[in-house]
């Protein structure tokens, strides 16, 4: 079949499924923006234009258009005068309501994961358990970030709950740049993976109730870090972050 016959034969099915190839396009790019934004491609407080959007992902601008109306709608982003639309971000305030949402939410996947997991999903959280060790033996900050991610990712899939892992991805792209940068704070790459190792054995041992408070302590934010966090932010190339409420 040549290109041109499968791209149109493409244009049919979604056709006859009553979807248009535009609204199919733009749910790609709205994945893809949420990626961007989930790896720091795109930071909070950055302006999204269509016209470098649809540059960006080799598209018209109507399924950017409507990838945009999408993530505004979910709050991923936000209009800000004659600026447009912008990612969303969030004053201080919010982030650590933020956060004590995001550790509730993981710990009950850390928590469903022990008493759900399969052994091929046992397989896959240890390998990138390793991952995350291998990045942290490296001194490489993008690949453990990555690294985490999937870990976290991998535990969520092993809860087998889809309204959880649904809400908990809305969030965990909300507030992966600031744990982005949490990352890239003195000492908190290498200590992590403790943390880590705490949630694996707990979930692999079946241990529901170990799995979400080790998971709770490894998300949250403790009272003598969060200062450390702030000033970390303010004084680096991440001092943009948060929401002028000024």
């Amino acid at each position: 079949m040549s290109q041109r016959t499968a791209q149109k034969a493409r244009r049919l099915d979604l056709s006859d499924a009553g979807i248009s190839e535009d609204t199919s396009l733009a749910g790609d790019v709205a994945r893809r923006l949420e990626e961007d934004i989930l790896r720091g491609a795109i930071r909070p407080g950055q302006r999204l234009d269509e016209r470098e959007l649809s540059e960006r992902y080799g598209v018209s601008r109507t399924p950017v258009r409507e990838a945009l109306q999408r993530l505004s709608a979910s709050g991923l982003a936000s209009a800000r005068g004659r600026q447009g639309l912008q990612v969303s971000q969030f004053s201080v305030a919010d982030l650590l309501d933020a956060l004590s949402v995001v550790a509730s939410m993981e710990a009950l996947a850390a928590s469903q994961a022990a008493r759900r997991i399969t052994q091929e999903q046992r397989a896959v959280l240890e390998a990138e358990h390793a991952a995350c060790g291998a990045a942290i033996a490296a001194g490489d900050y993008d690949a453990f970030y990555d690294a985490n991610i999937r870990f976290h990712d991998a535990i969520a899939a092993a809860s087998h709950n889809r309204v959880l892992q649904d809400e908990l991805r809305r969030l965990s792209v909300k507030t992966a740049p600031y744990r982005r940068a949490i990352t890239f704070q003195p000492g908190r790459m290498p200590q992590s993976q403790p943390e880590h190792a705490a949630v694996l054995a707990a979930i692999l041992r079946n241990d529901a109730t170990a799995a979400g408070e080790r998971m709770a302590h490894h998300v949250s934010l403790l009272s003598e870090g969060i200062a450390d966090f702030l000033h970390f932010v303010r004084s680096s190339d991440h001092a943009g972050l948060f929401k002028d409420e000024t």
